[in-house]
């Protein structure tokens, strides 16, 4: 079953065409990964997901209802957001950052300190990070908060852009083995974009790769790395 389908879009900036009949169709609770080069559409097509950007043309939907036709506040806190540059609110505690979009719903405060530990815990760290501010945390620590906050409301949907390319590189292969590991223990389905093609067929059950606001191949991970069907892909294998 399709959680996330994009059909026959049409999405421009000004003058310039990003996407153009652009359809596609990502299955409940997988991980998808997407690359391709800076203009490409994938951020695009991130913002199109979550109803950051509204198609010219064409339609968006979740669990086959079309995104326009719902409350889009609500929709967003539906769907966890995961950016390069985290976000954290700096006049904040950790606590108070993973706590936010829960006290946006006013749930009840009994409720939020039991989620934020549940969630402290599934990013490997230790409570006692709870109160500390953002600019006390090294950037590895950031990039796990931020993805224990997208996660505070159970989404369905994580969509992460660029979200390790901060980071060194040790810390990116051990946030790499964070998401892996999360993936296996939440019923959730991942779209994740990088510019690293090693990344990308580290992580991805499927690859999708993306050209001039085209899918130049969408497919298994083993199957892009045995058989490329064009001669971008065939580029892009060739910086691993």
């Amino acid at each position: 079953m399709s959680q996330i389908r994009l059909d026959k879009i049409k999405k421009s900036y000004a003058q310039q065409v990003i996407l153009e009949d652009f359809s596609v169709e990502i299955r409940d609770g997988e991980m998808v990964t997407v690359i391709g080069g800076s203009g490409s559409g994938k951020t695009t097509m991130l913002k199109l997901m979550n109803g950051l950007l509204t198609p010219d043309i064409g339609h968006v939907y979740i669990d086959d209802t079309d995104i326009q036709t719902v409350d889009q506040n609500q929709l967003r806190r539906n769907i966890g957001y995961v950016i390069q540059n985290i976000g954290l609110f700096p006049h904040m505690t950790i606590a108070q950052n993973i706590a936010y979009v829960l006290e946006l719903e006013k749930k009840d405060s009994s409720f939020i300190e039991k989620r934020v530990k549940e969630l402290i815990q599934l990013m490997n760290l230790d409570e006692e990070i709870l109160n500390r501010y953002p600019d006390e945390l090294s950037g590895g620590q950031k990039q796990r908060i931020g993805i224990a906050r997208a996660l505070a409301a159970s989404p369905k949907i994580l969509l992460m852009d660029e979200a390790f390319g901060a980071v060194d590189e040790i810390t990116r292969h051990v946030l790499q083995d964070e998401i892996l590991r999360i993936h296996q223990q939440l019923p959730i389905t991942i779209v994740f974009v990088t510019h690293n093609i090693q990344e990308a067929l580290r992580l991805g059950e499927r690859v999708m790769v993306m050209k001039d606001g085209q899918i130049e191949q969408f497919d298994k991970s083993e199957q892009i790395q045995k058989n490329p069907q064009t001669d971008f892909v065939k580029l892009l294998l060739s910086y691993r």
